[in-house]
């Protein structure tokens, strides 16, 4: 490869595993809305503490769960909804959470509270 080649990763919910085994990146969705977390964990896999890098993808777990289960960018919408940064809709066909799945995800950020994965 080119020098300065990078390998990124994508799939939010098996970032830490990818950074541990030498992604140079993580291209989230989630850290465009939760950067601290995003970033404490890329920061903790990039210097080698691999046991803060888990923890802290452990405590983001119950949003992985809901992004396998809603689709990562239907929920990040929500989220921005929820922490009222913004109220927009996903683009169509996409169609936003249903009132059931957001107050589930609001369930989630309540147990994550303000300083998620802290």
């Amino acid at each position: 490869m080119p020098k300065g080649f990078s390998i990124g990763y994508s799939g939010d919910w098996n970032a830490t595993e990818a950074l541990i085994a030498g992604a140079d990146t993580w291209y989230s969705v989630l850290g465009g809305i939760l950067p601290d977390p995003c970033l404490r964990m890329v920061r903790a896999a990039q210097h080698g503490d691999y046991t803060e890098a888990h923890r802290i993808d452990a405590t983001l777990a119950p949003v992985w769960e809901l992004f396998k289960t809603f689709s990562s960018l239907r929920v990040v919408y929500a989220i921005a909804e929820l922490l009222e940064i913004c109220s927009a809709e996903p683009p169509r066909p996409i169609k936003p959470l249903s009132a059931a799945a957001k107050c589930q995800l609001a369930g989630v950020l309540d147990r994550l509270g303000s300083g998620v994965g802290s």
